[in-house]
This record gives structure tokens, C-alpha cells and sequence, in this order.
């Protein structure tokens, strides 16, 4: 990723790029690629929103860890933590050799993770989605 690690606004102009992206897979029924776009677009949004609070970058890719950050900075956003864990489970799974039982999302599943990221997005940074 191109930019300044230490700029919230570079994260944020990649994780609204990483939401058309999750976006674009979606309206093309691609569930899996919808996933991984989903996780970083949370992971991005999160980091630049944090580090605009002077949090110290952990290079990290757990979604529900960030979330209990932000809570430490006054943003509850503990109704995120479910759609948080399962792009989580989703990223490993997608990312890595994986005999995991879970199931993969239906479209019905990645749309309300769709929601719950873009949601998640305009709280941290409303002007990302422009």
C-alpha cells in the first residue's frame, strides 16, 4: 500500500477503495471476493481512524481487536464485532490453506456484512465514501 503509515487519510482513501471493490464483487456474485474486500476495508478504517488518536500501528488483520481499541478512544462500536469475527474466519479461510467446517456466507450473508462495513466506514471517516 502506497502512502504514509502514520496519515489517517491514507488509510481511509484505501479502505473506500477496498468498498467499491467489496461493492463491484457483490453486484457480480462473488461472495468470496466481497468477503476479503469487506476485511480490509474494516482493517484500513479502523488503522487510520485509530492512529488519527494517536494509537501506535500494530500490523495487525483482527477486526474485533481494533474495535476494543477504538472503545479506548470513546467509539463504541461493539455492533460490529459479529460481522467483525466472521470477515475474520472468512480472510483466513480465503487467504490460507484451510480444511475449516464453516460454511461459506450466501449472498443474503455478505450483503448484511456489505451494510454493517459501509456503516462502520461512515462513522470512522464520513467523508470516505464520497
Amino acid at each position: 500500500m502506497k502512502g504514509n503509515p502514520q496519515n489517517p487519510d491514507d488509510w481511509q482513501k484505501i479502505a473506500a477503495l477496498d468498498m467499491r471493490r467489496a461493492t463491484k464483487a457483490l453486484a457480480d456474485n462473488d461472495l468470496s471476493a466481497c468477503c476479503l474486500w469487506l476485511q480490509q476495508a474494516a482493517e484500513k478504517s479502523l488503522k487510520g481512524w485509530l492512529i488519527g488518536k494517536h494509537w501506535d500501528l500494530v500490523k495487525t488483520h483482527d477486526l474485533e481487536r481494533m474495535i476494543h481499541e477504538t472503545a479506548g478512544y470513546g467509539q463504541d462500536l461493539a455492533w460490529c464485532i459479529p460481522t467483525a469475527v466472521r470477515l475474520r474466519q472468512l480472510y483466513f479461510t480465503e487467504r490460507y490453506v484451510d480444511d475449516s467446517p464453516d460454511p461459506e456466507p450466501d449472498y443474503a450473508q455478505c450483503h448484511a456484512m456489505h451494510h454493517d462495513i459501509q456503516h462502520l466506514l461512515t462513522i470512522l471517516n464520513p467523508t470516505s465514501l464520497s
